[in-house]
C-alpha cells in the first residue's frame, strides 16, 4: 500500500516544532500522520515537547519534570508566540471528523519517568468511548516501556523506535506492531530486515528524512511511512515517484 508522509514534530520546516499550529498544519497540508514527543510536568500534566528542558524551544528554563504546568509552563511561549500544547490538544485534533484517518506516532522517550505511561493512559481513557485504536502508535525505546505500555493501554499498537537493527530484530521482533527506525540504517541494511518486517505483517516507519534523494529511495523501497520535517516536500516527492511509476507502466505497453 501507499507510503504515507508523517510530519516530524508537526511541520517544523514552516512552524515552531511541536506546537499545535505545527501539528495541525501538517495534517491540513495533507500529511497522513504526525509524530511528536511527550513529557511529564512536575504536577503530572503530559505536554508536547522534545527536550527534557524548556530552554531551547520556549522562553522558559529548567527541566520539564521539575516545573509546574499550572502557573508556569502554561504561560510560556515558543517562537511566533505559540503556546506549549498538552497531549489532550493533539487528541482533540485526531478526534475531528475530517482527521479520522490521520494517525499520531507518540514518541515516549526513555529519559521520561516510566510513570508517564500511567498519565498518558488516564488522558486517553478520559476520551471514552473514543479509543484512538487506529490513530495512535505508542513509540517506545526500551523493553520496560513496552511491557508497561501493553499493561496500561493494551488496545493501542506499539512502535519500537531505534537506530539499531540488531536490537530491533533480536529483542523486539514480533513483540510490536511496527518499527520506527533511523532511515539511514534501513537504506544501508544488507540483512533483509525490511523483508522480515514485511513478511510478518508489521509496519516500518523511517525517520527523519529531509533530502529528496533519500525520500525517493524510501518510496521505491515501499516503507509504510516517511517521517519528515517537511511533509509538503514528502508529499510532492511522492507525487513525482508515483507519476514516474505510471509513466513506466504506460510506456511498457507500447514497447
Amino acid at each position: 500500500s501507499r507510503t504515507k508522509c508523517v510530519g516530524h514534530r508537526g511541520y517544523p520546516a514552516k512552524y515552531p516544532e511541536n506546537t499545535f499550529v505545527s501539528l495541525e498544519q501538517a495534517i491540513n497540508i495533507g500529511a497522513e500522520g504526525i509524530e511528536s514527543d511527550v513529557r511529564l510536568t512536575k504536577d503530572g500534566q503530559v505536554i508536547i515537547m522534545h527536550d527534557t528542558t524548556l530552554d531551547r524551544t520556549t522562553n522558559g528554563t529548567g527541566s520539564v519534570d521539575e516545573k509546574y504546568w499550572n502557573g508556569y509552563i502554561e504561560y510560556l511561549v515558543t517562537e511566533n508566540n505559540e503556546k506549549v500544547p498538552k497531549l489532550q490538544e493533539v487528541l482533540d485534533l485526531l478526534k475531528r471528523k475530517k482527521n479520522k484517518n490521520n494517525f499520531f506516532i507518540m514518541d515516549i522517550k526513555d529519559d521520561n519517568n516510566i510513570n508517564i505511561l500511567d498519565a498518558i493512559a488516564d488522558i486517553i481513557y478520559a476520551n471514552k468511548p473514543y479509543n484512538f485504536q487506529s490513530q495512535i502508535y505508542l513509540g517506545v525505546w526500551t523493553y520496560d516501556f513496552l511491557i508497561k505500555a501493553r499493561k496500561v493501554l493494551p488496545h493501542l499498537p506499539v512502535a519500537y523506535i531505534s537506530s539499531n537493527i540488531s536490537v530491533a530484530r533480536e529483542q523486539f521482533f514480533d513483540k510490536v506492531e511496527s518499527y520506527s527506525m533511523e532511515y539511514i540504517y534501513i537504506l544501508e541494511d544488507t540483512t533483509g530486515f525490511f523483508s522480515q518486517i514485511r513478511n510478518s505483517g508489521r509496519k516500518l516507519f523511517v525517520w527523519t528524512v529531509d533530502a529528496e534523494n533519500d525520500m525517493k529511495s524510501l518510496f521505491s523501497y515501499g516503507v509504510d511511512a516517511i517521517i519528515s520535517n517537511d511533509p509538503v516536500k514528502c508529499l510532492s516527492v511522492r507525487k513525482k515517484v508515483e507519476g514516474l511509476k505510471v509513466y513506466w507502466k504506460s510506456t511498457k505497453k507500447f514497447l
